[in-house]
């Protein structure tokens, strides 16, 4: 269970990390040479996601064990399968099988913390 929990908070810290990235620095995560309006308001859009989402998956099965807690990472890993979805479509495979394997964390740990 510590082990689940280790990956978890790594995985939530990574998420805000990224989402923080995307919203001051967008170019990095859409490998482009300069960010557009469009790309600076979408990578803003995603940090308004990705650190509430992140931070909420990091202190949920610390503070709430039960089905509150369960639910949080469930939709912290439903933002992932997005996320994932779009790296499909986009065919960018870090990004694929970096939501993935958040899922693929948020969702272990809510079984294991329900």
């Amino acid at each position: 269970m510590s082990v689940l929990l280790a990956a978890n908070t790594v995985g939530a810290v990574a998420g805000i990390v990224f989402a923080l990235v995307g919203g001051v620095r967008p170019a990095v995560l859409s490998e482009s040479g300069t960010p557009t309006a469009g790309e600076r308001f979408y990578g803003w859009m995603y940090a308004t996601r990705g650190v509430p989402l992140g931070v909420a998956a990091l202190v949920a099965p610390l503070a709430w064990s039960g089905p509150a807690g369960s639910l949080i990472l469930c939709a912290a890993a439903t933002a992932q399968v997005g996320d994932a979805v779009i790296g499909v479509a986009t065919r960018k495979w870090t990004m694929i099988a970096g939501a993935s394997l958040l899922t693929a964390i948020h969702v272990a740990t809510a079984v294991a913390t329900a």
